[in-house]
This record gives C-alpha cells, sequence and structure tokens, in this order.
C-alpha cells in the first residue's frame, strides 16, 4: 500500500510517501510561511518524485493536533480534500505521539512539548508503547515543569522556546538534539500504518483537529454571548 503522511500542526510542515513500511521520500519545511502556500506543491512533488499517481495512494495519515488552529486546519481539510478525490481511507494521529516517535527505543519517560502561545505548552509524557503515561494538558510552562520526571527527555517547540525555565526548576532534565524537534511526517506514517493494519481507519467526517482548548475567536464569542436568564427577580 502506497501511504501519504502530512503533518502541519506546527510551523513547520512535512509530507512523506511510504510503500508498506518502507519510506519512498520525505520534505520538511521550516521556513514558517503559512502552510496553504505550499502544501500541495510538497504532495505534488513528492509524489511525481516517485512516480506515483493520486490514484495510486492507498492510505492517508495526517496530524490532528494539538497544534497551531490554522495549521491544523489546513492539514486536514486537505487530507479530506484528497481523501474524497481518490477514496483513500485516512487516520488522523495525535501530533505529540509523532514528536515522540523517534524515542520509542528508549527507557526512559519522552515529554512532548508544543508551544500552545498564550504563554503556554501543549504536552503530554510517554514511557512508549505509543500511548500517553499522562493525559494531554495544556499549561504554562512554569506549571508544566513542576509534573515532569527529573529524566524525562524534553522534545518539541515547546521545550525549545521554555528551555531556560525548564532546565532551571529541573536541572536533571535532558533535551532532544536540536534537529528532532521538528514534526516528521514519516513519524506520522508509521504511526498509523498500525492502524491501517488493523483497518482501524477514520471516517472522513470523523476527522477533526483535536484543539485541547478553545481558539481566540471562540472565547471572543464566548465573552459576547447574551447572558442566559437565571429566573431570578
Amino acid at each position: 500500500m502506497n501511504l501519504l503522511a502530512v503533518d502541519t500542526s506546527t510551523t513547520s510542515c512535512s509530507v512523506a510517501l511510504f510503500n508498506g513500511d518502507r519510506l519512498l521520500a520525505e520534505a520538511v519545511y521550516t521556513a514558517g510561511k503559512t502552510h496553504s502556500r505550499h502544501l500541495m506543491s510538497m504532495i505534488h512533488r513528492i509524489l511525481e518524485g516517485c512516480r506515483c499517481e493520486p490514484s495510486d495512494i492507498g492510505g492517508i495519515a495526517v496530524t490532528r493536533g494539538p497544534g497551531t488552529f490554522t495549521g491544523l486546519r489546513i492539514g486536514i481539510s486537505t487530507v479530506k480534500g484528497l481523501a474524497a478525490a481518490t477514496g483513500a481511507p485516512v487516520v488522523g494521529v495525535s501530533s505529540l505521539a509523532a514528536l515522540a516517535f523517534p524515542f520509542v527505543l528508549l527507557d526512559c519517560p519522552v515529554v512532548a512539548m508544543i508551544d500552545a502561545r498564550r504563554s503556554e505548552v501543549y504536552y503530554t509524557q510517554y514511557r512508549w508503547a505509543g500511548h500517553p503515561a499522562t493525559r494531554v494538558s495544556v499549561a504554562a510552562p512554569e506549571t508544566a515543569a513542576a509534573t515532569l520526571p527529573e529524566n524525562a527527555i524534553l522534545v518539541g517547540s515547546g521545550a525549545l522556546l521554555y528551555r531556560e525555565v525548564f532546565e532551571d526548576r529541573c536541572p536533571r532534565i535532558r533535551f532532544a538534539d536540536t534537529t528532532q524537534h521538528v514534526i516528521r511526517a514519516a513519524s506520522v506514517g508509521l504511526l498509523a500504518l498500525k492502524r491501517f493494519k488493523q483497518q482501524d481507519v477514520d471516517t472522513i467526517d470523523d476527522l477533526i483537529p483535536e484543539y485541547v482548548r478553545k481558539s481566540d475567536a471562540q472565547i471572543q464569542m464566548a465573552g459576547h454571548q447574551p447572558r442566559a436568564e437565571t429566573g431570578v427577580a
């Protein structure tokens, strides 16, 4: 099966193509421009370079969050369009799981951490079987630091952005190499392959972003909602 994998959940963008569990090609873009400007061209170049037609795609994987609201919408809507056009089944993958996946063989806690803006981070801890040992949380880095195992490895944009905070509060914490803080579509694809082999796929309607918290627009809208009547005179 040819599997196309896509990640647009953070400021980086990545596309990979597999044939079975063999990685054929991967592209990672970290220049930070809007994903809508280059995602489709990246997909086109990957498919063209591997002499693969869209009709040859047997499955599509995409990160569904947490991450940036705009990035998640772009990636998921693009994948939904491709799935509708090709009939390929889809699988949504946690962006935090994809970030932690390269450390699957390490016998220590791995904390995947993504910048959530508003001076907060999305984070969860893995001890690998591929499932989070803790629930996905969003909090200030100082709050997150208080929950971290002392021998953990931190990886992701949130870890990089608030490195001084974590180093100050958790002196035994280790950080991933600078090249490993970007989500790779190859990791997304390998995580999704397990589900495809089990025929555990998502419907297009069920493939929705996992935001973890409300967007700024939703908060602003809620703040302008009229107060509900209480019935108290």
